[in-house]
């Protein structure tokens, strides 16, 4: 009952977590997709009068009635979409939804207005979309495709692209070099950032995401990108400005204040961090990730109890994620208690015995209890797995 009042004030007491003046029922929309109640969502929208409705609304309201199989309404709403400003997604949806209702001459017709833009998907991730299998026989889909829709450029993008999610780093890496050497754009930038973090290069990834956010500046996702990265090099201010920057572009992508809320905390702005998470449970209350980042907050805050309170929710919901339990440890051992800590985790190793991260703190908690000799079982066992942390208590409490 305690921690369904904690819920309660979260949505009453919200904050405004943006300076920008944002439409409702729009936000509302947004939550419904997410939880994929499409008519719901297409409703809400419908609400909002029409001569406040935007390109972004339009294109929502058009994927509403596509997931929700009325191709014929998606199609009008994507049309209006574009209508209302250039909108390559919803170009693209439209072709989608012409292809769903196998319509080829339409679908190809539309989908020669996306490819005829600068920056459009590679042609192996437009063919990809499951529903241009409904017209890949087709003689208009044949004839599209006669034409030569990419550049040089282009088509070594998309080559890069396919070595990259094929886990060839070292040979994307060498055709993106060879690009930027020739012409730096934006796009090869931001590839190169991908593959540099997928590689565990964490500082030349920052870069390459620095560079590419310098070179454009209108691209949420770049932004976002950038911001994961700084983390992993603790630039937690760039990663602050950067998630920043996302949201000014996209104020209705709720998941970026949940991202935000996570480097805030990162940067001890407890507050600002529970006041963004406030804001996401205004729209989906009681969602996983919020509580998860809720409890987190309250914990590194110094109120583990309560962080104790919001952990054991996403348990008693859901008790096959090791993180609920790793993360309850955590507030257990701030809270000094140590069976709690202990229990889960070892009901995370039960759940995967691979985790260092849950070998290696549960030596902690058995150093706490005097227990150094097990405790130093566990840190030996998390430094075979490559937790280096794990050496350096091996070599302060273990080596004698």
């Amino acid at each position: 009952m305690k921690i369904r009042l904690i819920c309660v004030i979260c949505v009453l007491f919200v904050l405004p977590a943006n300076g920008q003046r944002l439409n409702e029922l729009y936000l509302h929309a947004r939550a419904d997709m997410m939880r994929e109640q499409y008519a719901e969502a297409g409703q809400r929208i419908l609400s909002i009068p029409a001569r406040e409705r935007t390109s972004e609304m339009y294109l929502t309201l058009g994927e509403s009635f596509y997931r929700s199989g009325n191709y014929s309404e998606a199609v009008r709403y994507f049309a209006r979409a574009d209508s209302v400003r250039a909108n390559p997604e919803a170009i693209l949806f439209a072709a989608r939804a012409y292809a769903m209702m196998r319509q080829p001459a339409q679908a190809t017709e539309w989908l020669q207005r996306y490819l005829s833009q600068r920056d459009k998907l590679t042609e192996s991730e437009i063919t990809l979309y499951p529903a241009f299998e409904r017209i890949e026989h087709s003689r208009e889909w044949r004839t599209l495709w006669e034409r030569e829709w990419y550049n040089v450029s282009e088509r070594r993008f998309a080559e890069a692209h396919v070595l990259f999610r094929r886990g060839r780093h070292t040979e994307a890496l060498g055709i993106i070099d060879a690009e930027i050497a020739r012409a730096s754009t934006a796009r090869f930038h931001a590839l190169r950032a991908r593959v540099y973090e997928a590689m565990e290069l964490f500082e030349p990834a920052h870069e390459s995401a620095q560079t590419a956010i310098r070179m454009r500046n209108n691209s949420p996702e770049y932004f976002t990108t950038a911001a994961n990265i700084a983390l992993r090099v603790r630039r937690y201010d760039v990663a602050l400005d950067n998630i920043n920057r996302a949201i000014r572009l996209d104020p209705y992508q709720l998941e970026l204040y949940l991202q935000r809320a996570a480097i805030l905390r990162m940067n001890q702005r407890f507050d600002e961090a529970r006041n963004d998470i406030n804001f996401f449970f205004t729209y989906l209350p009681g969602n996983t990730k919020a509580l998860y980042q809720m409890g987190r907050a309250e914990t590194e805050a110094g109120n583990p109890e309560i962080g104790i309170e919001f952990f054991t929710i996403l348990i008693d919901n859901d008790n096959s994620k090791p993180d609920y339990f790793i993360a309850r440890a955590d507030a257990g051992m701030k809270s000094h208690d140590f069976t709690l800590a202990s229990h889960d985790l070892a009901q995370a190793l039960d759940l995967n015995h691979e985790l260092s991260e849950a070998w290696h703190k549960k030596g902690i908690v058995l150093q706490r209890v005097n227990k150094l000799e097990d405790a130093c079982h566990y840190w030996r066992r998390a430094l075979q797995m490559g937790h280096r942390e794990a050496a350096e208590f091996i070599y302060r409490h273990c080596i004698r």
